[in-house]
Order: C-alpha cells, then structure tokens, then sequence
C-alpha cells in the first residue's frame, strides 16, 4: 500500500510540474495542448487525498499521516533531481512505480 500511495504521490507532483509552461515544454518535447492548469492541479489534489487514504488505512491515523507527508516529501524530491539532472526519465519511471506498486499488491 505504501508503494501505491508512493507512486500517487509521485504523480501528484510529476502533474503540478506539468501545470507550469517551463516543465511541460522540457517533459513533453512539444507543443502538445494539455488540460488546464485547473484540472492538473485538481487531479493532483486528488492523487495526494488518495494517498493520504491509503496511507491512513494502512498505518493508522495518527502515524499514516506522518508517513504521506514523508512520501510527498520524497517524491518531491525525486521529481526535482530528476528534473535537474536526467529529465527524460521522469515521464518513464512513472509507469515503473504503477507496476511496482501493482506487484506489491499481490504479494
């Protein structure tokens, strides 16, 4: 469940950098029409409220909350030296931590 709350907080925030023009010309390569900044930084809300869920229904309330704002912590911090140092693997790896996360589910 973690991994799962991991790669949703990792996706809220790869769609916040989407929401800006510099990240969403250097991620996309193009001059793709994207949805508005609105709906990214809604979608993104969402993802992080259902992070914060599972991280809840998995460690309880009082230390679940810790653990999200750690991972949205960490996630941050990975986008951002992702970011800085090899952009191209942003957009990539994001499909990697859904499979991660699928694959933990079954264990």
């Amino acid at each position: 469940m973690l991994l799962s709350a991991f790669a949703l907080s990792y996706l809220g925030m790869m769609l916040l950098c989407l929401g800006m023009n510099r990240h969403r010309s250097e991620l996309l390569r193009a001059d793709r029409r994207v949805p508005a900044a609105v709906i990214l930084r809604s979608t993104a809300a969402v993802c992080f409220g259902i992070a914060l869920w599972l991280c809840i229904a998995s460690q309880g309330g009082e230390i679940g909350a810790v653990i999200w704002l750690c991972l949205v912590m960490l996630a941050g911090v990975l986008l951002a030296l992702l970011l800085a140092w090899r952009a191209r693997w942003v957009l990539p790896l994001m499909p990697l931590l859904a499979a991660g996360a699928a694959l933990s589910g079954l264990w």
